[in-house]
């Protein structure tokens, strides 16, 4: 799952449940990278229902080794070693055939329990960024056509003060 950085903030904000899970047990795949089985229970509701505490749940988490040839991209890898030590995971999950998938990827290892959540994702930091009028494209000839318009328009308003203000001082 390859995402940019506003559309993990999305699906975080989008997803279902904002929990936090005690880790029972995780499954590694053969071999990294690959996804890995956590199984645990729902121990704190951030958001969803508060009756989903101690409700069994079970997702999939991207791993990766440090020496692993990885492709850039967008997905939040977690070390297994890492994971496999953690005690509780804050995550996002959606409700998927009968149990549970991870909605964002991107997980929090925790050595304990919080009262609050350690992840906060906000409206700001799920919109889109905004595309230039160049579909994306860096144009420096309209960067400078920009400027320089910015400075004529500039030029010419300062004017226009000066002779509103020697209009108005006589």
């Amino acid at each position: 799952m390859a995402l940019p950085p506003h559309e993990y903030a999305r699906a975080a904000l989008d997803a279902e449940l904002h929990v936090q899970v005690t880790v029972d047990r995780v499954e590694l795949p053969p071999a990294t990278p690959g996804e890995a089985v956590v199984t645990g229970h729902i121990a704190r509701v951030f958001r969803g229902s508060p009756a989903l505490c101690s409700t069994p749940v079970s997702f999939t988490v991207p791993v990766c080794r440090e020496d692993d040839d990885m492709e850039p991209g967008g997905t939040i890898w977690t070390f297994p070693e890492l994971l496999e030590k953690a005690p509780v995971m804050e995550v996002f999950l959606d409700s998927h055939e009968g149990g549970f998938r991870n909605a964002s990827y991107d997980n929090h290892l925790l050595t304990a329990l919080t009262d609050t959540p350690v992840r906060v994702y906000t409206e700001e930091m799920a919109r889109e960024p905004v595309q230039r009028r160049t579909g994306g494209r860096y144009d420096p000839r309209e960067e400078r056509r920009e400027l320089f318009l910015y400075g004529a328009l500039s030029i010419l308003g300062l004017a226009v003060f000066c002779w509103a203000l020697v209009r108005w001082s006589s």
